[in-house]
This record gives C-alpha cells, structure tokens and sequence, in this order.
C-alpha cells in the first residue's frame, strides 16, 4: 500500500492514523511561477517584459478512500479529520486553520500549506451484498502560501 504522513500538530502520522487510504495527487513536480510583468502597445508587435519571477502559491489536492463499516462510520471520520485542522473560538465560531505539511512518500513531495476541509465526496460505494465495507472517495486541498517551504525532491525514509 502506498503511504502518505500528515503533520498537523507536531507528530508525523501517516494517514491511515485518521483513516485516509491514499490513492492520488496532483502531479506537479515545482512550484509554478508568477507570470512576467509585462507592457504592450497597440504600435507595437508583441510586449516588453521584465524576465524576473519569484514561485506562485498554488493548490496541490490529494485524493483518499476511507473505508468504513457504514456510510455513517466515513462521515464520522471525515469529520474528526477535518476537526484536527483547526482551532474554533467558542464566541463566534471562527476557525483558525493550522499550518500542515504533508508528505507523499511515493512521489517524494514534502508540501507545506494551509488545508482545506474534506466538505464533499467524489464517490460514495455501498456494497449491495454487504460483504464489503462501504468506501467513500475524497478529495483534500492544501493551500500552498509560500512555495519555498515545499520540497518536490525529498529523500525516501
């Protein structure tokens, strides 16, 4: 089975610890960059541009199967997954996301960002016969802020 880790507060687990099944992600291999500054006139053939650039921030999503003993059991895991990513004030209600890194081992990507909540499921799978779990397939964001805290090298542990 391919393993992924999370770091959401100081301990690396792999995903499995809340239930998550890797299976895929976005297969960027660095991070984008920001477009060129650049001018045109309408006198003019093509633009003038300044050719220096710094990395983009940019959205790196992995996709999960959580198996459950029931619809309810992957619902209940979702949540308490998404209830590990933040920090909620009791008056108000506003949620203080934490600063995750996660590690894809298979494709060696070290992705530093703030997550997003898992609030929709691609697929959802009953077996009619109930001979096997029930599987829920999901897709998590990770919001990348500041590239140059990401790795697309890393080293296989």
């Amino acid at each position: 089975m391919i393993t992924a880790r999370i770091n959401i507060d100081g301990t690396i687990r792999d995903t499995q610890y809340y239930g998550l099944v890797y299976l895929d992600s976005d297969k960027v291999v660095g991070a984008p960059s920001k477009d060129f500054e650049s001018t045109s006139y309408p006198e003019e053939e093509g633009e003038h541009i300044i050719p220096r650039t710094v990395d983009a921030a940019f959205d790196y999503k992995v996709k999960f199967f959580i198996k459950g003993t029931t619809l309810q059991d992957a619902n209940a895991k979702i949540k308490a997954f998404n209830d590990n990513l933040y920090s909620q004030e009791t008056v108000g209600g506003v949620k203080t996301f934490k600063q995750i890194t996660f590690y894809n081992d298979y494709k060696r990507h070290k992705i530093v960002g703030y997550p997003k909540p898992i609030s929709e499921a691609e697929t959802f799978w009953r077996d009619p016969d109930n001979q096997v779990h029930d599987v829920v397939v999901v897709e998590w964001t990770i919001r990348v802020t500041k590239p140059s805290l990401c790795e697309f090298q890393t080293p296989s542990e």
